[in-house]
């Protein structure tokens, strides 16, 4: 069997609540893509996104807040990314070492949590979203594939 090549596009979504008295805070994303893929057990791909999120008030203004990401078509241990009737497994990070599940904070998933204080009228931090596509999954056929979730800013 030959090894297909694969374009794979995870494409998050932001939202944000505020509480009356915060700074006013908004997050943006950029998607996760894995590029080509090769199905051969023992050759996972992997690359990372970034979740951007923006502070706005008074220079001084402090507020704390968590991100968490959704499932989308799968389920926190094995999210999923489709093309047709076919699949691939694959999942989100907040380390490098991919072991903790980004996610919202149940099935064993973490969240990430901050505080910032702005410095100016505006503060943006950057996180990255670490992501995994195991390898030797053969079955799926060379296609795009891709997969929406949600990030959400709760502060």
């Amino acid at each position: 069997m030959k090894p297909g090549l694969w374009r794979i596009t995870v494409v998050l979504l932001a939202c944000g609540f505020a509480q009356a008295g915060t700074p006013l805070c908004s997050v943006s994303t950029s998607g996760v893509a894995f590029g080509s893929y090769n199905p051969l057990p023992g050759t996972s791909a992997d690359t990372n996104g970034t979740i951007s999120v923006t502070c706005t008030g008074a220079a001084g203004d402090t507020t704390g807040y968590s991100i968490t990401i959704t499932a989308g078509l799968g389920s926190f241990s094995a999210r999923k990314m489709v093309s047709g009737s076919s699949a691939l497994t694959y999942n989100l990070y907040k380390d490098s070492a991919c072991t903790q599940v980004w996610g919202d904070g149940t099935s064993g998933t973490s969240t990430v949590s901050d505080t910032v204080t702005l410095t100016s009228s505006s503060l943006t931090t950057n996180y990255v979203v670490y992501s995994r596509i195991a390898g030797g999954q053969r079955t799926a056929r060379a296609n795009v594939y891709s997969d929406t979730l949600l990030v959400t800013v709760v502060y």
